[in-house]
């Protein structure tokens, strides 16, 4: 028998529109891809009953083939549901700080006169342009925002790379 069925998973807009760019409107679920070997991972035979409605537009579709639904199952928990968004939006932003290196180590530096910056004018830069790509908007996401994430990220790695250098 052949056929699907499809997991709906909630997420923020932004990450939807991430998953949209990267995967299409739906992705079909297979173990060659990071997205679908996490959701066969998840899933479970047991049936459990959701009292949460999801609006239409607050889920990316994935389509399980049968095959997968018969060998592992068709539901995910609750909780499960939620470590998939966070592991999501953990690629996203993993995606995201790449970019925003490989924009600053190929040198494509802005300089802005008034706060004589390089750096954060070029991670600026190319956060705008990553969400520009994924057509993420400032209301979704702000970039001023994610700078300031990213701005941590950079401190807690340089905070363990002199961690790892004292040892």
């Amino acid at each position: 028998m052949t056929g699907s069925i499809i997991l709906n998973i909630p997420l923020k807009p932004y990450l939807k529109k991430y998953l949209y760019k990267k995967f299409g409107k739906i992705h079909h679920a297979s173990r060659s891809s990071w997205l679908g070997a996490y959701v066969i991972d998840i899933l479970d035979k047991e049936y459990r009953k959701s009292n949460e409605s999801i609006k239409k537009e607050d889920y990316f579709p994935v389509a399980i083939p049968y095959s997968v639904v018969c060998d592992v199952g068709f539901s995910v928990s609750k909780v499960k549901l939620s470590r998939l968004e966070v592991m999501i939006r953990k690629v996203f932003y993993n995606d995201l700080y790449s970019y925003i290196e490989i924009s600053r180590d190929n040198e494509l530096k802005i300089y802005n006169e008034e706060y004589n910056s390089i750096i954060k004018q070029n991670a600026i830069r190319a956060i705008s342009q990553y969400l520009s790509f994924f057509d993420i908007t400032e209301d979704e996401l702000s970039a001023d925002s994610v700078y300031r994430q990213y701005s941590r990220y950079k401190k807690d790695k340089v905070a363990e790379a002199l961690k790892e250098q004292h040892v």
